[in-house]
């Protein structure tokens, strides 16, 4: 080709046939060159290219497939969590977590088209017309699907591919856990396991016995502060201002339509103003654990009832609740849990809390035990008319309508400051407030964000000087870092207080370790561990019958191996031939007994048990099979551009 050129250079073919090349090439370098510049793909899936041609079967994942998967992880965890969704997301990075998803679901669909499964429009369409959410009077509404679709700015081809996608994944999913089975021994076997119960004995050996023993020299402090000098560290921290951009406060005062009133009434009818009937109740919990022998429950059941007794002879509830209660979360408020509605709480709760007048009392048993139940208050099933909705409606639609204010202020409030306007003047001249704060670490909640769990982390990015807008949150941010304090690590003489305290913790602890050792060096046989703990002024406890499946011990917590080492002796009594610790304490044990569950008791929760065993195998069995789809592809992830590319 190039020896035809030079043979013709001067030639206008070849001149011709140059500038043609000349022009291609620019247009086409050009136009990749400038696409590629804008649009960086933040993971890519099997991407390789030869000399400057992209082979086929490239798969990229981009900003916006990101932020659309990000807001449906938030949606879900929102709608299965309620008022505690905050506190799940907190610390939780949503688009790192988007980003596997979508990966999983690149792969799984390759897989999927690779052994000829499809969804086709039919099933697709039938999935769309049956969820409830689209369904006017039972049947599938458009209007509705289409304004649902709008409030969560989603594009019905978007939607039904995702749609799509989830359906194939269900598909190989039931296709690849079909064949995994639980036989019935298995099943026996496991919950034995689980349903056992073991008592321990014990001798506690801790280290506040050996602190004021340890005096340690002021060479030792400063060689253990040396050897140790990270201990001491102080975190790095920031100071920043942020303005929030509340779209209820940005919407103005412009108000909404007749017909727009009118229409998200409709379209939110079973959502929002629909109230179902609700009851507020205490309850006094007489625990059982799964394993409980007919003997255990009758005796929890006759607590119980002789409690039902008491409180309707006039004894106080609340006083009962606080002496008798084994639920944690409820016995120090006298068993008050408030307002609750059906499929809130377990069904034998809520079958016997429902039938109750305000004042009346019953019992309920739950996989937790009996209940002793008290309802103080109920409300009907209640649906809001159009004129009680109103005020709600309004203030929907006012913030609906903000939210487009907050994002286009928030850009031009940006660039503002971006040219030179201070951040606490593009503020105000919002009416917002510009909100400066302290010296903070990253793991201090700010105040005024506490519902963007990711807020701490975007802003510890921040350069110093450096003005960005945060839009992953439930309202966008505009924040600044005004000043920076790098990790610091403080002198000896700063720290020596500091390091005198764990030097004489760490010495207490290898110490309280090196006597339990040689106590345990001194036990022959399970008899001798009285005598052992007598010889050393110490005293032999009982953790009393706890599941041997169990993570925590009671009295004690978790003590990482404990139960395992105790399943495995082969005799009883026996003494565990290792010393276990705890928060710096040492530990001795000796099983005491081992208890099988009761026969009769694997009856009655032998088939959930065995469900819950099976859907725990084919979960594990599906992770497997996408792992090993996740080894076989070349994924790469730029996880600098995973927290910071704008929604």
């Amino acid at each position: 080709m190039f020896e035809i050129i030079r043979k013709h250079q001067y030639s206008w073919t070849t001149r011709v046939l140059l500038i043609l090349l000349v022009g291609l090439m620019t247009i086409f370098f050009g136009s990749v060159g400038a696409y590629l510049a804008r649009v960086k793909p933040i993971a890519t899936i099997d991407c390789h290219s030869f000399l400057f041609l992209q082979l086929p079967g490239c798969q990229q994942i981009l900003s916006d497939d990101i932020d659309r998967e990000a807001n449906n992880i938030r949606n879900a965890i929102a709608n299965r969590y309620g008022k505690e969704a905050p506190a799940v997301l907190h610390g939780m990075n949503v688009r790192a977590s988007a980003v596997e998803r979508l990966i999983m679901t690149r792969l799984v669909d390759n897989e999927a088209h690779r052994l000829g499964l499809t969804i086709d429009d039919d099933q697709l369409e039938k999935t769309i017309d049956t969820q409830e959410a689209f369904q006017t009077g039972g049947q599938f509404d458009v209007r509705r699907y289409r304004a649902i679709l709008a409030e969560n700015n989603l594009e019905p081809a978007v939607y039904e591919s995702e749609t799509r996608e989830a359906m194939l994944s269900d598909a190989m999913q039931s296709m690849v856990t079909s064949a995994v089975a639980v036989s019935n021994e298995e099943a026996r076997r496991a919950y034995d396991d689980f349903a056992g119960k073991i008592d321990l004995a014990y001798i506690k050996i801790p280290y506040s016995g050996f602190e004021a023993g340890i005096t340690p020299s002021d060479q030792e402090v400063a060689k253990f502060y040396n050897d140790h000098k990270e201990l001491f560290r102080e975190p790095e921290q920031i100071k920043i201002t942020f303005v929030r951009y509340d779209p209820t406060a940005l919407a103005g005062s412009e108000a909404a339509t007749e017909p727009e009133i009118q229409d998200y009434y409709e379209q939110n009818l079973k959502t929002e103003f629909t109230h179902p009937a609700q009851a507020r109740a205490r309850h006094i919990l007489i625990g059982l654990t799964p394993a409980a022998s007919a003997e255990e429950k009758a005796a929890a059941k006759a607590k119980a009832e002789a409690i039902l007794a008491k409180v309707k002879a006039g004894g106080d509830f609340v006083a009962l609740a606080k002496q008798n209660s084994e639920d944690p979360g409820t016995k120090d408020k006298g068993g008050e849990l408030g307002f609750f509605g059906r499929g809130e709480l377990v069904k034998p709760f809520e079958e016997v809390a429902f039938t109750l007048k305000p004042g009346e009392y019953g019992i309920a048993e739950s996989e937790y035990g009996y209940h002793v139940i008290q309802v103080e208050e109920s409300k009907p099933e209640h649906l809001d008319t159009p004129e009680e909705a109103r005020p709600k409606v309004i203030a929907a639609l006012k913030r609906k309508n903000g939210v487009e204010f907050a994002k286009n202020y928030l850009q031009q409030d940006l660039t503002a400051t971006l040219t030179g306007h201070a951040i606490d003047e593009v503020a105000r001249k919002r009416g917002l407030t510009a909100v400066e704060t302290p010296f903070l670490t990253a793991s201090e909640p700010i105040r005024g964000a506490e519902d963007y769990p990711q807020f701490s982390a975007e802003a510890f990015k921040l350069k110093d000087g450096e003005v960005r807008a945060l839009t992953e949150g439930p309202e966008p941010y505009l924040v600044k870092l005004i000043a920076r304090e790098p990790s610091r690590l403080p002198t000896l003489d700063q720290s020596k207080d500091l390091a005198r305290k764990a030097f004489i913790r760490v010495e207490a602890e290898k110490k309280a370790r090196e006597a339990a050792q040689g106590m345990l060096k001194q036990i022959k046989s399970p008899g001798d561990l009285a005598t052992v703990a007598v010889r050393n002024h110490l005293s032999v406890a009982q953790t009393g019958d706890f599941p041997k499946a169990s993570r925590a011990v009671p009295g004690l917590g978790e003590i990482p191996g404990l139960t395992t080492a105790a399943a495995a002796l082969p005799t009883l009594p026996g003494v565990i031939d290792q010393v276990m610790e705890n928060d710096g304490n040492s530990y001795i044990f000796e099983l005491t007994s081992r208890t099988a569950p009761d026969p009769a008791d694997w009856k009655i929760q032998g088939p959930t048990f065995t469900d819950r065993l099976l859907q725990q195998r084919r979960a594990a069995t599906w992770i497997d099979f996408v792992n090993g789809l996740k080894s076989q592809a070349d994924i790469v992830i730029h996880t600098d551009l995973v927290g910071t590319t704008p929604s």
